[in-house]
């Protein structure tokens, strides 16, 4: 029976690999369809009221 207690090895964050550039396409293009949507949402609901 071997239950000595061994120091964990620090838990270490998954690295996506995922490049800076990638991640900042992703942030503009994401920013991009959010203001479409919300633009969208915004005539949709000021037509509908008119």
């Amino acid at each position: 029976m071997n239950d000595e207690k061994r120091p964990q090895p620090a838990k270490k964050y998954a690295d996506s690999g995922m490049s800076d550039k990638a991640f900042k396409n992703m942030i503009f293009y994401g920013s991009i369809y959010v203001l479409l949507f919300c633009i969208g949402v915004y005539f949709a609901v000021f037509y509908d009221l008119s």
